[in-house]
């Protein structure tokens, strides 16, 4: 059984031991069991350790000097007919990355002991974190290409659906046509906006991690609430994605009793 744990659930199941007074701790212990036997192959979206772990007052001012790095070269054997061959390769910044806090990595490493894989999410420019790009899972180059394509697939519809990254993309683009430049101008009554917006952004990414890496579930005790009918784990869209893509929302609970 394939599961991709949520950003609201993952460091419970990872570090029960940490959570004493948790009132569903056999629950976590229990799944934490299950992880460890590989009765549940257990999954951990790389965006936690990316997005999420920009402090929540940081946001705005990380976006705002966010660059990707982008590497261009010519071709050594381009020039024979006057026409210039050239070859740009566009990744995460090496320079600006998101860092752990010894909270978040104290629960990381509980995590990969227990079995968790991390999956790495495939946006063009986006985020890294090199503490925890060592434990990214290795795909086959077939296997990532099919990986690739319905994490595509799924982001689009996510943000076809106003959810994810649409949230951010919105807000900077009300300021700006470049959407992180437009972060950057945007006023002060916009930060609450752009806080919500980049976890926003963070659930919908994992959803998209989560269908491509075929998962049956995804854990999570977020029902989208607090987002409202924007979120992509509001009921209405949960329901139109799982139908579209073959997959369910689970609570802790009820994942530990299909054991």
């Amino acid at each position: 059984m394939v599961v991709t744990f949520d950003s609201n659930i993952w460091r419970k199941v990872a570090s029960p031991m940490n959570f004493p007074k948790d009132p569903e701790r056999s629950i976590n212990e229990k799944l934490n069991l299950l992880v460890k036997q590989n009765k549940i192959e257990a999954y951990l979206s790389e965006t936690i350790f990316t997005l999420e772990a920009i402090k929540r007052v940081d946001r705005k001012s990380f976006l705002m000097v966010y660059r990707p790095d982008i590497d261009v070269k010519v071709q050594d054997d381009s020039i024979f007919d006057g026409t210039i061959k050239l070859t740009f390769k566009i990744g995460p910044s090496k320079d600006n990355q998101p860092e752990l806090n010894n909270y978040l990595r104290e629960h990381l490493n509980d995590a990969v002991n227990a079995g968790f894989k991390i999956i790495h999410l495939p946006r063009i420019g986006g985020f890294a974190n090199k503490e925890v790009d060592v434990y990214l899972i290795e795909f086959k180059e077939n296997e990532f290409k099919k990986y690739f394509d319905k994490c595509v697939e799924v982001a689009q519809r996510v943000e076809s659906m106003g959810c994810g990254y649409k949230w951010i993309e919105n807000i900077g683009l009300k300021y700006d046509k470049n959407i992180f430049d437009g972060i950057g101008k945007a006023p002060d009554s916009e930060n609450d906006s752009i806080i919500r917006a980049v976890a926003e952004w963070a659930d919908g990414d994992t959803v998209a991690c989560a269908v491509g890496i075929g998962s049956d579930y995804i854990c999570t005790n977020d029902i989208g609430k607090s987002a409202g009918t924007n979120s992509v784990f509001a009921s209405q869209n949960i329901s139109l994605l799982a139908s579209d893509f073959n997959f369910r929302l689970i609570k802790p609970k009820e994942l530990a009793d299909l054991f």
